[in-house]
């Protein structure tokens, strides 16, 4: 398998708010390993001797748990994002790289939770950009945490949040105060998962911002709040006057582009293969498992 198997993706008719597309996304897949995405039985905690890129998780389940990359991870000394996807297999205990996206805090416990958030357009480019140029040059999959935090400066400030720790979180704030875009999340949320819809692609005018795609119709579903909050996060930004125009021609043009690009390939830190594309244009990961089926992929368009 390669990242150019996404372009057998099929494109649903978008649901069109406020200058917002998005598109319901399907990419064929069996899901052999059974592997879901991991829930609130994945243990994630600081190692014993606590550093920011790292942290650890233990899967007690009988089935591999996949861990999207993007996933922000709330508690411990401080809040973290992990860097790429992960297929932990069943009953391991591993190490995984991760972000800081809380900059000022480095106390607390040891536990992690689940934030049911990930990170933004800007931050994921900012972290994809900088694991791929690490993995290149060091085989290691740290970000550039200084641009990570830079990013999320650049979030906060925009939104004219101001937090103690530079928390990344708080960045939602914004989407809570505005009662339209509150009401857009709740119908988004509440419409749900179409039947055999596996990812989706988000535009805003004319232009597809980014795409995300699971192995099946249970991974986004168990991804979906996550995925609208975050659609709506970069909406909160932008002018919301503009006319919805993206045509499933510049979707399929923009999952081409990302299939198309030179990937730099990595062994998964739990199960599969990782593959990393930063480019002029496109910036994103994918993440097959070892029969080669697709577990996870997104892609954002370059700033």
């Amino acid at each position: 398998m390669t990242v150019s198997t996404i372009k057998n993706i099929t494109i649903g008719q978008p649901v069109r708010r406020k200058g917002l597309s998005i598109f319901p996304l399907s990419v064929p897949g069996t899901r052999a390993s059974g592997a879901k995405i991991a829930d609130d039985t994945l243990v994630v905690t600081e190692l014993t001797s606590a550093n920011v890129p790292e942290l650890q998780v233990h899967n007690p389940g009988n089935v591999p748990m996949l861990i999207p990359a993007g996933r922000v991870l709330e508690g411990g000394r401080q809040t973290r994002t992990v860097n790429v996807s992960i297929l932990v297999p069943a009953g391991a205990t591993i190490v995984i790289p991760v972000s800081c996206v809380e900059a000022g805090r480095w106390h607390g416990g040891r536990s992690f939770r689940d934030s049911k958030r990930v990170t933004s357009s800007e931050v994921r480019r900012s972290l994809a950009r900088g694991v791929k140029s690490n993995i290149d040059l060091t085989g290691s999959k740290f970000s550039n945490q200084g641009e990570v935090w830079s990013a999320i400066d650049h979030e906060l400030s925009l939104r004219s949040i101001s937090h103690d720790s530079s928390l990344y979180l708080s960045a939602y704030d914004h989407v809570e105060r505005d009662p339209e875009l509150r009401v857009l999340a709740a119908e988004l949320i509440s419409n749900g998962v179409q039947p055999g819809q596996t990812g989706i692609a988000v535009a805003h005018g004319g232009k597809v911002i980014g795409m995300e795609v699971f192995a099946s119709e249970e991974d986004l579903r168990a991804s979906w709040e996550a995925l609208v909050q975050s659609a709506l996060l970069d909406l909160s930004i932008v002018d919301t006057t503009v006319e919805a125009t993206a045509t499933e021609e510049d979707v399929r043009s923009f999952v081409g582009a990302f299939a198309d690009s030179p990937a730099t390939t990595a062994k998964g830190t739990g199960i599969g293969t990782e593959y990393h594309v930063a480019d002029a244009t496109v910036v994103g990961q994918a993440l097959v498992d070892d029969a080669g089926e697709l577990m996870h992929a997104f892609a954002y368009a370059d700033a």
